[in-house]
């Protein structure tokens, strides 16, 4: 066997990224390279499903390998994942072959895959991935004349890569610390096993079709808190080439790896800022896709979990970051539509951009629900850690988020995996109040069943009033009409806005000054002190933080006590509510 066909390769191919999906535990198991967060076999499987069911057999080598880089490139995810596209999208290029492929372009090509990775990293690191892919095209490159078969010359080479996956230990120290391997070489020797087993003809049959991206519990060890917190990814989409954007993002973060295609581009970044990194990358594509991990919360999740249940809620609710840091909450996020571009709540977008890109697009942003399937995700993720899960929803009334939450539980508690999910019948900070009671019981060391009681509870003795600043927002998501927000608008209307007992929206009061609405809300608050007892309440504020902290003062005059915490609004409040909002939410004894 000296020569291939395109096939071949194909199929070949195929199998190799379904060894990797097959040892997706594994890798994620021994992770902890360049953070100890746990998910490059996860990464991995989301760049080789990708593979596996969009890409085609096409009529010649060429248009194959591509359809494989492009399918490579769309579900790639991590460093790993976007290294293992980026060294596709090489060898797609490498290769000059019509439909037979000789040892010599096959050669050729990895040499360009190999080369193509480098390029992708602002720094490239010895003892990873890239290390196996270079000693892989060094070992092939040998004796491309030889007399050896295709499948020898590969076994050979494969050898050579599993002897490099050994040494990865002693090449960087924190894998030596933890007595592992690199999981991304690791995973890139999977995939030359399983495309070696393609070629001799052991295919794999079972076909793997649920992507499930939870991240198992790995062994504990000693690892340094990582310098960045968000593992960001961009996925752009332009008809002409995009620039190098590894420059453009070099001083707000590490880990940079950028993965080019013919019209798509994913960039993958380290940092403390996402908001910043797509207000940055807004201008060289369109963003048709995001993804920010929290790798602080991964780590602690794994290594320094504080309690046996996690409440989980969703981005509406308004609760100070440190304080969902603390408890360990996990957030399940909102995301964000202007126009035909999708941001993440409370993390790649921020309330001010919101208003100015509808400002500039001349369109008013809307909100999208999860997916049953993400938080189904989330579920098997937390379940790895947890032995409950309780979950805040906002209202059902005003969204399908509840609906989303409890559909995908279904098959959790069928098979006794205890998941509640509470719909709050509230939103912003009175959903926040909420779920910073809970956590006060958590830390309390109070049951699951107790945890619960006092919710329901609550949920009954909550309300929320939102002072308006301006009706444009409310005209522009339809809660009030052209016509009618027109008059509204005419004669200084300020509405009090609140949730009534179902959780849908109504007018609390009428205002027709700032003032006046201030005052009749400190009224309320006072009559509601004075007759059943305001156990807790908390403040937010969509854009202004001076506004939310002359509020808050206010409050504590009338009341006399400080408020648990004040926080910023979500973006999907901002959008609903407009500049210059201010709430409050209470809960009674």
């Amino acid at each position: 066997m000296d020569t291939i066909t395109h096939d071949e390769l194909y199929n070949s191919l195929i199998n190799g990224a379904k060894e990797v999906m097959n040892n997706r535990l594994f890798l994620n198991n021994i992770n902890v390279f360049p953070v100890a967060d746990g998910d490059t076999g996860s990464n991995l499987f989301s760049t080789t499903y990708s593979i596996v069911h969009h890409s085609e057999l096409k009529e010649d080598t060429k248009t194959t390998l591509e359809s494989i880089a492009d399918s490579a490139i769309i579900g790639a995810r991590g460093n790993s994942g976007l290294i293992f596209a980026q060294y596709f999208q090489g060898f797609s290029e490498g290769i000059t072959a019509e439909t037979v492929i000789t040892k010599e372009d096959f050669i050729l090509a990895s040499k360009n895959g190999m080369e193509y990775a480098y390029q992708a990293l602002d720094n490239p690191v010895e003892g990873t991935m890239l290390t196996t892919m270079a000693v892989f095209y060094d070992a092939l490159s040998k004796e491309p004349s030889g007399h050896e078969t295709f499948d020898t010359l590969l076994g050979k080479a494969f050898e050579k890569v599993e002897d490099a996956v050994e040494n990865t230990t002693d090449q960087l120290k924190v894998l030596k610390k933890s007595l592992v391997v690199d999981s991304g070489a690791k995973g890139f020797a999977y995939f030359i096993k399983g495309f070696l087993d393609g070629i001799r003809g052991h295919l794999i049959s079972k076909d793997i079709t649920e992507v499930e991206e939870f991240i198992p519990a790995i062994e504990q060890h000693d690892h340094d808190i990582v310098r960045y917190r968000y593992c960001s990814e961009a996925l752009l989409e332009k008809e002409s080439d995009v620039i190098d954007l590894k420059s453009l993002l070099s001083d707000i973060g590490d880990s940079i790896v950028q993965v080019k295609g013919k019209r798509k581009t994913r960039v993958h970044i380290h940092t403390n800022d996402p908001a910043e990194m797509f207000e940055r990358l807004s201008g060289h594509g369109r963003i048709i896709e995001q993804k920010v991990d929290d790798m602080v919360q991964q780590y602690d999740r794994i290594h320094n979990r504080k309690y046996k249940t996690v409440i989980v809620t969703d981005s509406i609710a308004d609760l100070p970051k440190e304080l969902i840091d603390d408890a360990q909450v996990h957030v399940i996020h909102i995301s964000l539509l202007v126009g035909n571009e999708s941001y993440i709540d409370k993390l790649t977008v921020t309330n001010e951009k919101l208003f100015d890109l509808a400002k500039s697009k001349n369109i008013h942003p809307t909100s999208s629900q999860p997916t049953i399937k993400s938080i189904e995700n989330a579920y098997h993720y937390l379940l790895s850690y947890y032995e409950n899960v309780v979950v805040f929803s906002v209202a059902q009334a005003l969204s399908g988020t509840y609906n989303a939450f409890s559909k995908a539980a279904e098959q959790f508690n069928e098979s006794k995996q205890t998941i509640h999910v509470i719909d709050t019948k509230q939103n912003s900070v009175a959903e926040g109040l909420i779920v910073w009671e809970a956590i006060e019981n958590l830390k309390a060391d109070k049951s699951v069943g107790e945890i619960l009681s006092a919710a329901e509870h609550s949920v009954g003795q909550s309300k929320i009033l939102v002072k308006i600043n301006t009706l444009d927002n409310m005209i522009a998501s339809g809660r009030l009409s052209v016509r009618a927000g027109g008059i509204a608008k005419k004669i200084g209307l300020k509405p009090i806005i609140s949730l009534d007992e179902k959780g849908e929206g109504e007018i609390f009061k009428i205002a027709f000054h700032p003032n006046t609405a201030l005052k009749k809300i400190l009224k309320h608050m006072k009559h509601i002190n004075e007759t059943k007892g305001i156990k807790h309440y908390a403040v937010t504020y969509v854009d202004d933080p001076r506004l939310g902290k002359e509020f808050a003062e206010a409050l504590k005059g009338t009341l006399n006590k400080e408020p648990e915490y004040i926080t910023k609004s979500s973006g999907v409040i901002a959008l609903g509510a407009g500049v210059g909002t201010v709430a409050v939410a209470y809960i009674t004894q």
